[in-house]
């Protein structure tokens, strides 16, 4: 599918007329699925219908991944679902088959700017060694990327430290989103009743909080602040050598569906193509700024230079192969994948 979508610099106005659907008298059948997705420039086209995949009707639902993942990895409530890459690769190493994935990334982050720690007790990744560190979930994927880089380019090795689990800012410790046996070798404890992360962390009670989100705690004229304050270029650098952009989210289809539907794999993907290549339309749209960022185009032009050429929120299995393995290896490392899993394995035969 390729999208006709365009903003035209020139009027001022949007041009849409995306219209690639499979039609009844083309003898293609329709039909009509739940897509549970967070909202994003890269999303927004399929929310509001400006793409319209081959052949499905979309209802999007807007959601919150945390209520998401645990809803969909439980019970695959949905038929189309923006989902957890960790999650996903645990349960495809545990032979769970309910769902099929298709090599679109709707959420990537840089994640070293996601380790907080308490001042008195940390000044470098070195220290992290032997303390106490917190995370709301060990399974998710940012807490998996983590501990992945301060193994493998710091020497903090996950079984040297004492992890402990709860809210990060809430009291309330939400139960894991699947059921999930800690390695032999990792110890781990929960925070009691009415404790939070952040106060812990505040406290000196733990050294370090890894994860998705930020404490409350920082920013708050106290000791808690970033492992690497200079993030931005700590992550620039992880770039150059790396070349990776680290993987958070997937998307996934009902396999039951999937098999009934197949052509529904490469649709789908398409359509995701279409809204991410609009939505970064819109964004370097020179006129009206698209989302609050005085300096947006500067960002764009800085982020283009990082890039060197390379399309950092790429989809499709050839541009990321690198990711997924080095993600993949840091899982089973870490004893989150009960076998290896190869990067064949995780998406629909159709969009590798």
């Amino acid at each position: 599918m390729t999208p006709s979508n365009r903003y035209d610099d020139d009027d001022g106005f949007w041009e849409s007329t995306t219209s690639a659907r499979r039609t009844e008298g083309q003898g293609l059948q329709r039909i009509r699925l739940t897509l549970a997705c967070g909202t994003y420039d890269r999303t927004i086209p399929l929310q509001d219908g400006s793409v319209a995949p081959e052949g499905i009707d979309i209802d999007y639902v807007p959601m919150a991944s945390g209520e998401l993942f645990r809803r969909q990895a439980r019970t695959a409530e949905f038929d189309l679902a923006e989902f957890s890459l960790s999650t996903y690769c645990i349960l495809k190493s545990r032979g769970d088959t309910r769902l099929t994935a298709i090599p679109v990334f709707t959420s990537r982050r840089f994640r070293h700017s996601h380790i907080y720690v308490n001042n008195d007790l940390v000044a470098q990744p070195s220290d992290l060694i032997g303390q106490r560190i917190g995370c709301a979930e060990y399974q998710n994927t940012a807490t998996t990327w983590i501990r992945g880089i301060l193994k493998e380019d710091h020497g903090v090795d996950p079984s040297a430290v004492h992890w402990v689990l709860g809210g990060l800012n809430s009291t309330k410790t939400e139960s894991d989103r699947i059921p999930l046996n800690l390695p032999s070798n990792v110890t781990a404890t929960r925070l009691g009743s009415g404790e939070s992360l952040s106060d812990k962390l505040a406290s000196g009670e733990i050294a370090a909080i890894i994860g998705p989100r930020t404490p409350n705690s920082y920013g708050q004229g106290g000791s808690v602040d970033r492992l690497f304050p200079d993030y931005v270029e700590v992550e620039k650098e992880y770039f150059r050598r790396t070349r990776i952009f680290p993987i958070m989210h997937t998307v996934v289809i009902k396999t039951q569906l999937y098999d009934e539907f197949p052509w529904i794999a490469t649709s789908l993907m398409a359509g995701f193509e279409a809204a991410k290549e609009i939505g970064a339309s819109r964004l370097r749209h020179t006129g009206a700024l698209y989302c609050s960022l005085p300096w947006l185009s500067h960002h764009l032009e800085e982020t283009d230079l990082v890039a060197d050429g390379r399309d950092l929120f790429a989809y499709g299995v050839d541009a990321n192969r690198h990711v997924l393995e080095r993600f993949l290896g840091y899982g089973l490392d870490q004893g989150l994948l009960e076998r290896e899993v190869e990067v064949e394995e995780l998406f629909a035969t159709e969009t590798i």
